[in-house]
């Protein structure tokens, strides 16, 4: 339970909040690389509540602005690309992407370009999305994670958008207990390898370790043949978690990025060393609701729910015949959760035993919070408060079926670690160019 002005600092990302300000101090993934073309249409972006508006120029080069022209507050998500510029349509005023004023043909004097500007950010690319610092100053160490290293043909980078504010859609992420409930019915695909591991077994032990970045959840439930079905997922505060998936090869990553304090982007960030973007396309096909809808990268949970109807689409009758929750995948099961309530009062919910790490996530976050709201320390960058010093290509959450003897933390932090990078190592270096191309035969001669 969380006191009114508790829940309000938990939940308020939009401008005048401390989260707010806490929030832009990090790089925020905001569109897939492939949504901006070259010269193409301008996107508008909103993020943490505030509008930005984005291009990429004939050179490739991304350029990331506030919104409004500095003119007369026309918004440039209309504009004219060209000319390695972003064009208003009101009065013609050209910016390139540092968001210099490079002409505006309404003015006499030559030189009053040189006196505007419209607020730019850092942008980077990197993982198949463009991310983008808001902030003050020098940005933190870019996060390099394992997706990043990945050949884009063994990677992909999905977003999906609900309605409802980013705490949920996180805690919902963070939650073991709900996996053999809210998604136990059985579903032939490999995402749901973990239900199965679990059927029957509902009520995991659960355990905390704390990181410099954040925490480790473990999630331990005993299985019948006396085996034990271990889940770690990692959590880099505030807003990123990578549970494990139960192929040795792949990995996920997943941000809740808060568009405004009812609307969340959903960033889903896998890789796959033993598969290809061919593989995961058939496999979205195959599984859910074999619909074709599903592949849009550009927002995955478009057509996972019925927004028009109360109930979301939910199907009673499927629920008479067996079906536990009427929705009909994954994805559409925990989007109906986190969209039933936009914004939760906290100040009514009572948290059992089974709540044990969104308790350890609501502590953290607070003592983030205040610590930043004090000496302006930022939250889950590392023991340098920059980013540097944490190995992100290192981060992956795990779910496998262990020796219920075998140490937990040691498995996930040293044996699984290590052979997951050696692993990695061995992918990266028979993908790299040279070791792609195939050297022609000499030939012999008599």
């Amino acid at each position: 339970m969380l006191s009114a002005a508790d829940n309000a600092r938990y939940n308020d990302v939009e401008p005048g909040s401390i989260l707010h300000d806490m929030a832009r101090r990090y790089w925020l993934p905001y569109l897939r690389s492939e949504a901006l073309e070259p010269n193409g249409p301008p996107k508008k972006i909103e993020l943490l509540g505030e509008k930005f508006v984005s291009f990429r120029d004939g050179r490739g080069k991304v350029g990331f602005l506030e919104e409004q022209c500095p003119h007369r507050g026309a918004s440039l998500s209309l504009g004219r690309t060209g000319d390695n510029a972003l064009t208003c349509i009101f009065h013609g005023w050209k910016f390139d992407t540092s968001g210099a004023c490079i002409a505006s043909p309404s003015e006499s004097n030559p030189r009053f370009c040189s006196t505007v500007k419209v607020p730019a950010f850092p942008v980077k690319e990197a993982g198949g999305a463009l991310w983008v610092y808001l902030g003050p100053g020098e940005p933190p160490a870019f996060p390099e994670w394992e997706f990043c290293l990945m050949p884009p043909e063994h990677r992909r980078a999905r977003v999906g958008y609900t309605d409802s504010n980013w705490t949920q859609n996180l805690e919902t992420l963070l939650d073991s207990a709900h996996i053999g409930l809210l998604h136990a019915q059985p579903v032939k695909n490999a995402i749901n390898d973990s239900v199965v591991a679990i059927k029957g077994v509902h009520a995991p032990k659960l355990s905390v370790v704390d990181t410099p970045y954040g925490f480790q959840a473990y999630s331990r439930r005993e299985r019948e043949d006396g085996q034990v079905y271990l889940r770690v997922t990692e959590y880099l505060a505030p807003f990123t978690v990578s549970n494990g998936s139960m192929r040795t090869d792949e990995g996920r990553v997943l941000f809740m990025i808060p568009i405004n304090n009812r609307r969340t982007a959903f960033w889903r960030f896998e890789w796959d060393m033993a598969h290809t973007q061919e593989w995961w396309k058939q496999q979205s096909i195959e599984r859910g609701a074999l619909d074709l809808k599903f592949v849009d990268h550009d927002d995955f949970l478009l057509n996972s729910l019925d927004r028009t109807r109360e109930d979301f689409g939910q199907n009673r009758e499927a629920m008479k015949l067996g079906h536990w929750s009427g929705f009909k995948n994954l994805r559409a099961e925990d989007a109906a959760v986190a969209e039933s309530v936009p914004i939760v009062d906290r100040t009514k919910e009572h948290l059992g035993a089974s709540d044990l790490v969104i308790a350890k996530m609501r502590q953290r976050f607070f003592q983030g919070l205040n610590e930043f709201e004090r000496d302006g320390r930022v939250l889950g960058l590392g023991p340098h408060g920059d980013g540097s010093g944490i190995a992100y290509a290192d981060l992956r959450g795990t779910s496998e079926v262990i020796a219920a003897a075998a140490d937990q933390i040691a498995y996930h932090n040293v044996e699984l670690r290590e052979e997951r990078r050696a692993r990695r190592e061995a992918f990266l270096a028979s993908h790299k160019p040279d070791a792609l191309a195939q050297p022609a035969k000499e030939k012999k001669h008599a």
